[in-house]
Parts: C-alpha cells; structure tokens; sequence
C-alpha cells in the first residue's frame, strides 16, 4: 500500500514529504539545526491563543466600540436556565472492551508508543483493569496525568516551507487515553442528547448530520428568499484558529451551566488542566527524529483527541441562540454562515450590522477572534437583478464583498448557477484521471478502484 501511495504522489508531483522541515526562517535567519525547529514549532503552536488574545484586546482598545462584554452575559442571553446536573453510570469491562473494538485500528501511537493495533489484540488481558481504572476516574474526578501529554507532527499547507505559520500541528495522543475519553464522550453525549442542549443550527460532529445537510438548508434558504422576491445575503466567517483560543475557564463554566458539575465537573477540570505537548520533527537525511521538551498547553480543546470536537461544539453553543432572531446562522463546527432576508433594504442593512456587531462582542467576550481578510458578504441574486454592495465592519475594520464563496468544500456565487464550482472540479477531476490512466498499466484493479474512490468520486 506505501508502495501504491508513493506511486500515486510521483505522478501527482507531491514528492516532497509534507511531515518533513529541512530549514525555518527565524527573525530573518535560516535555521537548519534540527533540534531548534522542533524548539521553534512547539512554542508557535502553543502560543498561538497568546497571539489571538492580544489581537482581540488591540480590536477593542483601539475601536470606537467602548464594549468588553462577559461570556456569562450572552449565556444568560441565550438561555432561561441551566439544565439539570449530570449524573456517572458505572462502567462494566464488557463495555470497555466494545469501546477498544469500536476504536479505529492504527499503528500510530502517542510518547508511550503503544498503538491502537496493540491494544485491540491485547483486548481480553487489559479490559478489566482498565475498567477498574475508568471508574475510579468517574467517581474521584480525576483524570490520568500521563494520558495528558501530545507528541505534535507539523504538517506543511502551502507556500514557503521556511515560514512556521504555514504549518499545521498533527497531534498524537497516547491509545489509552482514547479508551478514557470514549468512555466520557458517551456519557457527556447522553445527557446532551436527553435534553436538546446542542443548538439545531449546528451540524458539525453529529450524528446523523453531514456537510450536505448544511449545504442544502443553506442553499434552500437562499432559494426560498429569492422566490419570494426577499433581498438575501450572507457573512460567510472565518474564525482565527477556533479550537486552538477555547479558553478552558470559559468553557469550564458553560459545562457547569449545561449540567456538568460536582464530581463530573471536576473530571473535566481535570482533564482540561496539566497538558503538555511536545513536536518531533523527521530528519530525512538522516532517518531520525528530533523531538522538542515538554510544554504547557495553557488554551484550546485537545487537538486530535476523542472529547475535543464535543467540547467545542459546548463552547460555541450559545452564539446562534444570540443571533437568530434576525438571521439565520448555518454552523458547521468553527465554520459560521449567517444569512439575512428581508423586503425593505434599510431594514436588511440594518439587521446585518446588528448582528454582525453582536457577533464580534460575542466572539471578544469568549477569546475568539474573526480574521477580517478571509471573512466576506455576498449578495445573493437573479441574473436579471443588480448586486448590493454592503458596507460590513467593527471598530473600523471592513469584511470584503465578493461574487462568490467557498461553503464546506462547496464554490457558490451569487446567482447559484455553480460555474466556479464546476470549472474547479473539472480541473480536480483532470488530475485524477491524469493519474488513473499513467498507474492502470503497473498497479492493480483494487488499487485503482482505491485511487479512484481517494481521487474522484470523494470530490463528486
């Protein structure tokens, strides 16, 4: 399969190796030692909540807004009353071992170097103990500190390879601490679930929920506006890296109103509190990996881990809630669309400012930050029809108008006829083919069938 995938990425011209970092450009100079790129890329990555943070505060200080408002503010806003306390349900080790059997097969693994394939085929002799450890972690509110620590892979996005910025972190955690957070997830999820908590507006990371299904409320909102002749528009957001800003004392208290609380509230403190992490950078010359010291991750939701994404969707929960009575939020977990509709254009113009003031006070409240460069408003409209042009910004920083956008993977413009959508795809698709027709002579049926599932019908 390394043999097929290496064969694959020669065709498609990715020979370099996106896990591999050979020099980084630190304040103008070019840095080769290995040791220190791993040193620079992990205080990047875990200071980057740091960053955004003082980004915020410079938003306000330096705005006409005057406005610093509480999270709790908008919670109260949002919600009548907090919901009923949560309660533990014991666990039995036939639970645990359907949990390891359901957990995805890999030989990945976390600083302990145990794999995921390891645990699965020593499932029968680790299941019980394992469970009595689980339950005392239930009911003493503490969760294990050596399941905490991260061992952080930078992966190359585009551009400059010198530059940090344009590298994202792959996190590995331990194996175990899949088992401890599955065994949290589902019970946080029963009681999520018992009593509605996760607003209908959100579609990321449910079950059952897809990106189509946001895109198709998106698109049957916009269509139904336009045959009843409503102006329509839409603020599509780009939320500055969301998961990594959570601010874990927020998020602590959102988990206490939403039932989290005594023994169980204590766990998620415990979970949330004492992480490390640290980055191992592959040398390809030499065959080896440098590895950073341990660091404190002080802000964000667990990259990579099982509870994280659930977390999230906790900590944002309130923000559609607030803003719903004018528009029309589509979230899809940090990825924000609103859309307004209506028939008078002074009206329309000022819902929109509305909410969009609200949705910086909320996001400023919560340590959030909107990156004003990739957020934009487009106009929605027949061919027959002129285009609006909007005016949108806070504290003296505009979003830009634009003919068209990019939703879930999605290009839309603004009359929905999908011409971008499709010129992009057809070039996609070229290349896909281009690959299919250069491998069929030396790699097999399945392979191909693979390639062609990796390659084209996942882009359909």
């Amino acid at each position: 399969m390394k043999t097929t995938w290496g064969i694959i990425n020669k065709e498609s011209g990715k020979n370099k190796k996106r896990s591999e970092t050979q020099a980084l450009s630190i304040e103008g100079k070019k840095i080769t030692d290995q040791q220190t790129i791993a040193e620079t890329f992990n205080k990047y990555f875990i200071t980057i909540a740091e960053n955004v943070k003082r980004q915020i505060k410079n938003n306000f200080i330096n705005g006409d807004t005057n406005i610093m408002v509480s999270h709790t503010c908008f919670m109260e806003q949002a919600f009548t009353n907090p919901y009923p306390s949560m309660k533990w349900k014991c666990m039995t080790t036939e639970e645990i071992e359907r949990i390891i059997k359901s957990l995805k097969t890999e030989n990945s693994y976390g600083h302990d170097e145990i794999s995921m394939k390891i645990l699965k085929i020593s499932c029968p002799y680790i299941s019980f103990p394992i469970n009595y450890i689980c339950n005392k972690m239930l009911f003493w509110g503490v969760f294990p500190d050596r399941l905490k620590h991260a061992t952080i892979k930078p992966l190359h996005k585009n551009e400059d390879r010198c530059e940090v910025s344009n590298y994202r972190p792959v996190s590995l955690l331990t194996s175990f601490s899949k088992i401890f957070e599955t065994v949290m997830q589902r019970r946080i999820l029963k009681h999520i679930t018992s009593y509605n908590i996760i607003s209908t507006e959100q579609y990321g990371f449910r079950l059952g929920l897809r990106t189509d299904n946001a895109t198709y409320k998106l698109t049957t909102e916009i269509l139904n506006a336009m045959n009843n002749k409503l102006l329509v528009g839409g603020i599509f957001c780009d939320l500055e890296k969301a998961f990594d800003c959570v601010n874990h004392d927020i998020l602590l208290d959102k988990l206490k109103f939403y039932g989290i609380r005594d023994e169980v509230f204590q766990l998620y403190q415990s979970y949330l509190g004492n992480r490390h992490c640290r980055t191992a950078i592959h040398n390809g010359n030499e065959n080896s990996n440098k590895v950073s010291n341990w660091a404190k991750v002080r802000h964000g939701v667990p990259q990579g881990s099982i509870l994280g994404p659930l977390l999230f969707l906790l900590y944002i929960n309130d923000l559609s809630k607030i803003i719903n009575k004018t528009s029309a939020p589509i979230i899809f977990a940090d990825d924000t669309s609103i859309l307004f509709t209506h028939s008078n254009l002074r009206d329309f113009n000022k819902n929109i400012s509305i909410v969009f003031t609200t949705l910086n006070k909320w996001l400023g409240a919560n340590q959030l930050s909107l990156n004003f460069n990739k957020t934009n408003y487009v106009h929605f409209t027949t061919k027959k029809n002129m285009s609006v042009n909007l005016q949108i910004g806070f504290n003296n920083k505009f979003i830009t108008n634009s003919s068209y956008t990019k939703f879930l993977g999605v290009t839309m413009n603004n009359t929905l006829s999908w011409n971008n959508h499709i010129e992009l795809l057809v070039k996609k698709l070229s290349k896909a083919c281009y690959i299919i027709r250069n491998a069929k002579t030396y790699i097999s049926v399945p392979s191909l069938k693979m390639i062609c599932y990796a390659f084209f019908f996942i882009r359909l």
